[in-house]
């Protein structure tokens, strides 16, 4: 390769981070109007209603989020392997999910009564039946953001992102308030959440409509490679929410005959998921703009662009999940009882454990989309299916053994940790062995280190109060990055980028 071909090579870095920009914006966006849901839903309904509206919302988030991902990949995929034939994909994508979708909702609709009894909650039947709607619509919604993502469209994505956001949180909250007038406020919680999905699939569908051309696109092609993407897509999401599930479980086991106080569990464990996953949702950005950047660099063959890529997001991507959790697992107490009612406070314990472990599935998420785009779907299914394994054996063994509590709390969190991290490390073997490439040693080491100064700062700050709570996670969060500076993890070079990142969306 001559000078003049590496000066006009595209910064690696720099093109991850352009889409970064859009979707990380929308990705923000959706979190903050996420939490601000669950937040607000917390005050409107009471705490055994917000666990049921969870146990049943973890159940079909499951569906909702395979449909979403696996559709996004594999429409993304062939779409950015040729911008030629989009219209033809996403015609393809649409016949197909006249199909799947329709399958998908149904069988969920007829499995409601086993997945209520399977938690031990068949009152929630009803529930379950009436959120069968929502994969339906998703199905067909997600054609169109899979267009637009795989033709580099990352703002028109992004917009789709921040409208759906706004409109779910005012219908979902607008439909709980008036359900609670006539006694069912987890059901019209449900049904905001359906008509919000029917309005934005209307306006994406109107906005990314193709013709499709002269060209033709097997709608089993997009099968073949979208059965890989599901699965794995599916287990993934499995593994955000199968231990909420299995803690009603237990807790209904635990707790026979009181079913409103194993919900009033979940509901706390909820609370402390929405909190621990919050470094999960800023990097699931990442596997959107990551995906069709290595579906074309390795269509193409382009290994070291392959290494690039691989080698900056895990780091970066390491840097933003530790210094979340580290913020978060500072005072646990404190961010329970800042933004949830009184009563929420017993899973303060539970907290750090899982977002430690959330920071290792986030890293395994985008490990998996690496592997997926690069045409090797079922390694990545491979991968999640160990993360379950060993998150789901250890839950069996110690939840039922923990008293029903803040003890089985704890015990859930750990178990699932526990199985992020068996399934991040398999991971990070297999890049090495595909790639030649994975999380830099040293990068991991320092990261870690500054985050066990920054969480040892934080137990420093005397008081318990919300005051000395907020100084303690705004030091942890000040020492976290004082030490990346100052042992050069985070450097000159990396701020060139950032900054190249910058000027190139203000040129924009």
């Amino acid at each position: 390769m001559t000078e003049a071909d590496k000066t006009t090579q595209p910064d690696r870095a720099v093109e991850v981070g352009h889409g970064v920009l859009f979707i990380g914006f929308a990705k923000a966006s959706f979190m903050v109007f996420g939490a601000l849901q669950k937040f607000l839903l917390a005050r409107v309904v009471d705490l055994a209603e917000y666990g049921a509206f969870s146990v049943v919302n973890n159940a079909i988030s499951i569906v909702n989020n395979t449909i979403v991902q696996g559709t996004i990949q594999s429409v993304s995929k062939f779409t950015a392997e040729d911008d030629a034939r989009a219209g033809a994909v996403q015609r393809a994508g649409l016949k197909l999910q006249s199909v799947l979708g329709v399958a998908v909702a149904v069988a969920f609709f007829l499995a409601a009564p086993l997945v209520a009894g399977f938690v031990n909650a068949p009152e929630h039947t009803s529930l379950f039946r009436l959120a069968a709607a929502i994969p339906l619509v998703y199905a067909f919604y997600t054609v169109f953001v899979g267009t637009a993502n795989g033709q580099r469209r990352f703002h028109v994505q992004a917009s789709f992102d921040v409208g759906f956001s706004i409109t779910k949180t005012v219908l979902l909250l607008a439909g709980a308030a008036l359900g609670r007038l006539t006694g069912h406020s987890v059901a019209g919680a449900f049904a905001g959440f359906i008509a919000a999905a029917l309005v934005i699939m209307l306006v994406a569908g109107r906005k990314m409509w193709l013709h499709p051309g002269q060209g033709r696109f097997s709608p089993a092609r997009l099968l073949v490679f979208m059965g890989g993407a599901v699965t794995y897509t599916g287990l993934i999401n499995l593994a955000l929410s199968y231990d909420s599930l299995l803690l009603r479980r237990f807790a209904g086991a635990a707790l026979s005959g009181q079913g409103s106080k194993a919900d009033a569990l979940v509901g706390v464990y909820e609370a402390v998921r929405s909190l621990a996953l919050l470094p999960y949702q800023a990097l699931l950005v990442v596997t959107f703009v990551i995906f069709p950047l290595v579906s074309r660099s390795t269509f193409a063959e382009d290994r070291e662009a392959t290494r690039a890529y691989v080698r900056q997001t895990l780091r970066y991507a390491l840097i933003i999940g530790v210094a979340m959790a580290v913020v978060l697992g500072a005072r646990p107490a404190t961010l329970l009882r800042i933004f949830y009612p009184a009563g929420y406070g017993t899973g303060a314990a539970a907290l750090p454990i899982l977002a430690a472990g959330v920071v290792a599935l986030a890293l395994l998420s985008i490990a998996g989309s690496i592997v997926t785009a690069s045409g090797r779907p079922y390694v990545a299914v491979a991968l999640v299916a160990v993360t379950l394994a060993a998150g789901t054996g250890l839950a069996f063994t110690l939840v039922p053994r923990a008293a029903a509590g803040p003890a089985m709390l704890s015990a859930a969190a750990a178990s699932t940790a526990a199985g992020m991290l068996v399934g991040f490390f398999a991971a990070l073997g297999y890049l090495w062995r595909r790639f030649g490439a994975g999380l830099p040693p040293l990068s991991a080491l320092r990261v870690l280190l500054a985050a066990a100064l920054a969480v040892g700062a934080a137990r420093l700050v005397p008081g318990s109060g919300i005051v000395a709570g907020g100084a303690a996670m705004a030091l942890a969060g000040l020492v976290f990055a004082a030490a990346l500076l100052v042992a050069r993890e985070f450097g000159a070079t990396d701020r060139e980028k950032f900054l190249k990142i910058l000027r190139r969306k203000t040129a924009r």
